[in-house]
């Protein structure tokens, strides 16, 4: 996110909270309606030096994907190669986020003798589309991944991380590596932090979710790593936090942790949430594990 968007962003929130905490009482319809807007379309973002840079050196492609829940209609989704060699790591960003935001990691995956693949999720970065969501992201990665065959390892940050966990519960795939960076572990309780920072009345709350389940076709439960009896199918899993994360939940991190021990973890402590995948700690932990 930009440094102006940054500034701005208390004074969003704050007009916000406001709204909801009265329109939500007063209009919940039209309320509900601005809150889904809000929560499922990401801000488009103007790309700084270091991603064009990056860009220059990459190999630049587009897959039609199916839009969400809608597969007679397709949208255009952007990924980038680096690198040639016959290992290749898919990369999977966050929310509002894009693939070059993993400039920092990239050089140094290629340095090490990677092809790194990295994509432009629906609605982010140069694809297609207004809106978006983690099983959209999910659905997205299976198609590439059978256009561009099945990757060495799989390296997701926040909801890219999650949706990468997903992807290799629910689908005939299977890798070597995965790690997953900063994820939410339960997206209820993600939606929950979010709402709370807006003071969305809970009559409201309740609506949403009522509707994200009908919209997705699955219960919320469905979307929390912990409650989720599948096996995640890569040979090695590590998952890197930090213990002071702004956006996701400790205890939740704790707990999967708790109940899947067979996860390598790595506590980036003071990193921050977005700023964890520049961090030096964090790429030379990942190389580490990739080797």
């Amino acid at each position: 996110m930009a440094d102006k968007n940054k500034e701005d962003l208390p004074s969003k929130v704050k007009w916000l909270s406001r709204f909801f905490s009265v329109a939500g009482n007063i209009a919940p319809v039209t309320a509900i309606d601005i809150l889904v807007r809000l929560v499922f379309t990401p801000q488009k973002r103007v790309l700084r030096p270091p991603h064009k840079a990056l860009l220059k050196k990459a190999q630049k492609h587009t897959i039609k994907v199916n839009e969400f829940r809608n597969p007679d209609t397709k949208v255009e989704m952007k990924y980038y190669v680096w690198g040639s060699s016959h290992r290749s790591v898919l990369l999977v960003h966050g929310w509002d986020a894009m693939a070059l935001d993993f400039y920092k990691l990239i050089p140094v995956l290629v340095e090490n003798g990677y092809r790194v693949i990295a994509i432009d999720g629906p609605a982010h970065g140069g694809s297609e589309g207004e809106t978006s969501n983690l099983l959209h992201f999910k659905e997205a990665m299976a198609q590439l991944i059978e256009k561009t065959g099945t990757p060495y390892a799989i390296i997701g940050h926040s909801m890219g991380g999650a949706a990468s966990a997903y992807l290799l519960m629910e689908f005939d795939i299977i890798v070597n590596r995965l790690i997953m960076i900063a994820i939410p572990i339960a997206s209820g309780r993600f939606f929950e932090q979010v709402f709370a920072m807006l003071k969305v009345p809970q009559k409201m709350q309740k609506v949403f979710f009522k509707g994200m389940e009908d919209e997705f076709n699955v219960p919320i439960d469905s979307m929390n790593l912990a409650k989720r009896k599948e096996k995640i199918k890569a040979d090695k899993t590590m998952l890197i936090y930090d213990e002071d994360d702004e956006v996701v939940s400790l205890p939740d991190i704790k707990h999967f942790l708790s109940i899947h021990p067979e996860i390598k973890s790595v506590n980036a402590k003071g990193t921050g949430h977005n700023t964890i995948i520049r961090s030096k700690k964090v790429i030379e932990e990942i190389v580490n594990f990739l080797a």
